[in-house]
Parts: C-alpha cells; structure tokens; sequence
C-alpha cells in the first residue's frame, strides 16, 4: 500500500482508494447535463487548464459526450435509476434551468469536447466565510470556477448572443482587459462571465474567483504551471473517460479536516499528507465503471518501494472468496499501518492495540515471533463458510431449536521468508493453546499437506495452519476453511469471474489487489466477520455485484490504481425529466429511438 513513511515507501492505501472511487463516480454522475459531443481525448491536461488557478483543490473534466453519460444511465436495477435520474434533475435545474439557461439550446451545439469545473479555497476576507468545503448543496454555486471550452464561436454568438447582449456589466471597467458580465438567474444569486479569448469561457458565482480565473489566464500560477499534473497525466492510458480528474490531496483533506465538526485529529491525516496530488480518469465499460489513477510524490528524501511484487496469492485463494486482500511484502504492510498512514486513518482499530492484543492472548510478540519471517507476499481473505457436512449435530437441544454457530470463515497466507523461523513460532503457539486455552491439538492430513488443528472445547472454533507448496504459510479459522485451501483450491479466485473483469485490465505485474463480491455477499448468513450490507440505494448490493482495485508502483515517486466497480444492467434510459418535474419521465418515442444497450457499449465514433 503505497504511501510513504519517513524512512521507507510501502504499498497503496487501497481500502482509501476504494472511497476515492466511489466518491468521484458519483461526483462525476451528477454532472449529467454536460452531454452531446464525441470524440477521444488526448493524453493532456483538462481543458482549460491555462485559466485555472494552481492552489485549486478538485478538477473535473467532464465529457460532453452524450452516448457515454446514456451508457452510465443504463446500469442500475429500476429503483437506484429512478433515484439517479432524480439527482440529475436537482443538479441540473440548479446549476442551469435556475439561470435561465437550456443546456440544449444554449450550450450544446457549440461547446467543447469536455468541460471543466474547478474547486477553488474560498478566502476568509473575500467572502467572510472560513477556508472550508461547503455543503454539497452549496459546492456546485459557490467555490467553482466553470471553464468552458468553445468549438464553434459562431453558434456560440448566435445562440448566446442576445442573452449576454442583455447581460449587465459586473464591473464598469474590465477587468485585465477582459470585459466582466453578470447574468441574473430567477431569484437566485447571479452567474458571472468572461469570454478570455475565441476558445474558452468561464464562470462562477464569485466575482473575485472569476478574476483569480483570469489571473491565472494572464500569467499567473495555473495548473499548467504545475508539470508534475501534467507527467501524472501523461500516465492514463484511458482514451474514452467520462471524467477526468485533480486532487490535491493533502490540502483538500486538510481543507475537509478544518470544516469538520469536530474537527478531525491530525494523526488522522497522515495518510493524505504524504501524496503530493491524485490525476485520474473515469470510464464506462461493458460491465460497468472503472477509474484509472495515477499518484506521485513531490521531490524529497521519500520514494516509493518498485519491488514486491504480488501475483501468486489470486491462485492461492479459492474462488469462494468474498473479501480478499493482497500485497507484496506484510513487513512492510503492517510497518505501514502501525505508522497510521494507512487503514488507520480511516478506521478507529490501531496498530497498536492489535498488536498488544496478541501478545496478551499468546504470551507472543509479533515484532519479535511473527513479523521476521513475513517478508513476503500474503493475502488475507473472508470465504464463504461451507455448507454444514452431513451428520452434523441438528442444533437442537431439548427439542427447541437453537441458532448455528457464526462461522468465521477466515485465512491468512504469508510466503515465509525464513521457513524454519515459522515452524518454531507455530510450534509455540500449540503449547499456548494446549495449556492456557485448553483446545485440542491435532496432526492431520489434507491431500499431502500436513496440517495442525485447535479445535475449542465444545467445538465451538476450529482454527488450522500448515505449510503450502512453495513455503506459503496459512492460517485459518473457522470449520472446514483449511479444507478449501490446502493442498490448493479446487478453483481460484483468480479465474473467478467477477475477479477477472474488476482487475483484469490492471497491469501485469502489480503490488496487490483487494476485492469484495457484493453479489455473494448478499446470499451469505453465517459468517461473523462481514457486517451489515446497505440493500438499497445507488451504494448497494442492490446496484453493484463487485468492486475490485488494483495497485502498480510505477516508479519510485508514481503509483498507479486500477478500480472497476461491476454494476447491475437495468433497463434502457428514457429520457430525463424536463425542468421542474418532479418526477422521473416515463420512456416515450425519444427512448424509443436511443440505441439499444448493445449498441451503447461500443465507443462511439469521434466527429461531429
């Protein structure tokens, strides 16, 4: 997980880039009405870029092509589309029909191949507010900067002509030589605009962040001034994106820590303070969304680790698998998340206390039993417990029926890196669980592996490790788990379906995955690790059948993330509300005459 510490790089934050993701898809989808033009873009900086000012916290580039935002409509089960389309409508009618502007008449036939939206820290003494993220309600009409891009200056004129005519003057003299207007909505705060030159606009309902636009414009810092954005770009290999965009990681998160109530602890940051910046790109595929992206490092005395590579443990875990989790190096992993720059920014569990809490069930260090001899690849993985064998016990005592034991259904695999270093820990450990623990330790065999089981008194858990081929050691907990992956799964995750399609287009070789069947999640009862799942909603189980990330340390200063969320197909889109509808459209002619779902999935033709 890759993100450095002072001494040494270790691999991406990958359950933080899981939130990333879903984070700027969603972003990405309430944008919807940017839509109409096709084309491919090229390997550059957003459009726009030249007047965007370089301190802005987010970009995003959002494609005006119209097939692309159709084909992200069509995924969704009946409920979560209506429920997108709604949020489309809110966001559309807000940032358009409320200034009296109709995206189709007035913006589309001349408008760029994307548009971009940038959002700006708000100064204290310019607006009296705090230097703080505004309420998503607020976020879209008060700290963007709108850059957009003018293929056709002629319609442009045409069609807005009469609208800017009517336009008062913001300011009585221009401002650096670029005249100011003011649009005034229906009852709402007014939009501001500035034509900088035949090929861009920009607007924004704060007059002083419109003139940072064109500051940047005439010369000051932009992001074009900022070549590490541009390199990181340079990196995406997607052709087809719906969005693209910029983070500047440590000061957005900074900036989100002081909104906060309360506010949240520096040590918490750590994790977003140590990346200079995230670019990326979002897509949508045949089964789905996948966002590409690239990290990087300003210079310093910190790089990142180019080795570990992790490519083995997919084929060690069964297809079964509903979590799984794996990695280059568990030293490295755990030196990572004892230092809080990873899982312990997002979660309240600390490094620490598991660390004190195995020591004191075991009398064991693991800086000094365990960590030794775990400079390898690993994987940690949760299974879908396996059905109860027969002659089972019915459960029933007394004649009233009891509720099954929670299987765990849990395994941890390791690559030894000294083999006979993990054999004397294992063989420690039986002696705390023969004497402290009372469990039963037993020598058994599974297809030519031996392997040793603790068995609790009553039965009530069954935990086994052994030694695979290869010096892969396993740990697992949970009745009939050792079963499944030793001496090898009868199928591997590796070839599962679902696995294939959520990493499959992520570089070979790379430094782990995570992976989480949601599809599978849903039919599973029994097993005590996995909590509560949301069911409905455009987050669920209800729209996603899986989310799958990969991370591939490109050089010692950039890290790349491969996500793919699989989502469930619904049925064609109709078209989407008019302004002011409260209520989702039915499909009529128009959707009747949009392409059928096999067309939409091939990329649309560039031109006109």
């Amino acid at each position: 997980m890759v993100l450095p510490n002072k001494l040494l790089p270790k691999r991406p934050p990958l359950p933080l880039i899981i939130a990333a993701a879903v984070l700027f898809t969603a972003g990405g989808a309430l944008s919807i009405w940017v839509a109409t033009r096709r084309g491919q873009l090229a390997r550059t900086l957003p459009a726009g870029s030249n007047a965007i000012p370089a301190d802005a916290l987010v970009v995003l580039a959002l494609s005006s092509d119209e097939t692309e935002w159709r084909r992200l409509r069509q995924f969704g089960t009946e409920a979560t589309q209506a429920q997108f389309d709604q949020l489309l409508v809110q966001w559309r009618d807000r940032l358009l029909a409320n200034q009296d502007l109709n995206f189709a008449q007035d913006i589309q036939p001349w408008v760029g191949p994307e548009i971009t939206l940038a959002l700006l820290p708000t100064e204290a003494e310019a607006s009296g507010l705090p230097p703080s993220i505004p309420a998503p309600e607020l976020a879209l009409s008060s700290n963007i900067v709108a850059v957009v891009p003018i293929a056709d200056a002629n319609r442009a004129q045409s069609d807005l002509g009469d609208r800017l005519g009517a336009a008062e003057l913001a300011e009585d003299a221009p401002y650096r030589g670029i005249t100011l207007q003011q649009i005034d909505g229906q009852g709402e705060a007014p939009l501001y605009a500035a034509v900088l030159d035949g090929s861009t606009a920009v607007l924004s309902p704060q007059l002083p962040l419109l003139k940072r636009s064109i500051d940047a414009y005439r010369g000051q810092d932009s992001l074009v001034s900022r070549p590490e954005v541009g390199r990181a770009f340079g990196q995406i290999t997607e052709t087809q994106p719906l969005v693209r965009f910029y983070i500047d990681v440590p000061a957005l998160a900074q900036t989100v820590a002081e909104a906060a109530d309360p506010p949240i602890d520096p040590i918490r940051l750590r994790a977003f303070q140590t990346q200079r910046g995230l670019v990326g790109a979002i897509a949508v595929k045949n089964r789905g969304v996948a966002l590409q992206g690239v990290s990087w490092l300003e210079p310093g005395s910190s790089t990142f680790a180019t080795g570990h590579r992790a490519d083995q443990m997919p084929q060690r875990l069964p297809t079964s698998a509903l979590v799984a989790l794996s990695g280059g190096d568990f030293q490295q992993f755990w030196e990572d998340f004892q230092a809080g720059e990873q899982f312990s920014a997002l979660l309240p569990v600390q490094a620490a206390d598991l660390a004190l809490g195995l020591q004191s069930a075991t009398g064991l260090s693991l800086d000094e039993n365990f960590l030794p001899w775990m400079a390898g690849e690993f994987a940690l993985g949760v299974l879908t417990p396996p059905d109860a064998p027969d002659g089972a016990p019915d459960n029933t005592t007394g004649g009233a029926e009891t509720l099954p034991l929670p299987n765990p259904a849990l395994v941890l695999m390791v690559k030894a890196s000294d083999r006979e270093a993990a054999t004397a820990t294992f063989e420690q450990l039986d002696a705390v669980m023969a004497s402290r623990y009372r469990f039963a330790v037993d020598a058994v065999d599974l297809g030519g592996v031996p392997v040793t089981r603790w068995t609790a008194p009553f039965g009530s858990l069954v935990m086994t490790y052994g030694l695979l081929e290869g010096d892969v050691a396993f740990f697992t907990v949970g009745e009939g788990i050792a079963e499944l992956v030793a001496p090898a799964p009868g199928r591997a995750l590796g070839v599962n379906a679902l696995f294939q399609t959520t990493t499959g287009e992520a570089p070979r070789p790379n430094n782990g995955h995570f992976f989480v069947n949601l599809e599978a999640l849903t039919d599973v009862e029994n097993n005590l690790l996995l909590p509560p799942l949301p069911q409905a909603g455009l987050l669920s189980t209800e729209a996603i059948e899986a989310i799958g990330v990969t991370a591939t340390v490109l050089s010692d200063r950039q890290v790349r993330y491969d996500i793919t969320a699989v989502l469930k197909r619904g049925d064609r889109p109709g078209p989407l509300p008019a302004p002011d509808s409260a209520s989702p459209a039915a499909p009529g002619p128009e959707a009747e005459a949009e392409p059928s779902p096999e067309s939409e999935v091939a990329p649309p033709a560039t031109g006109e």
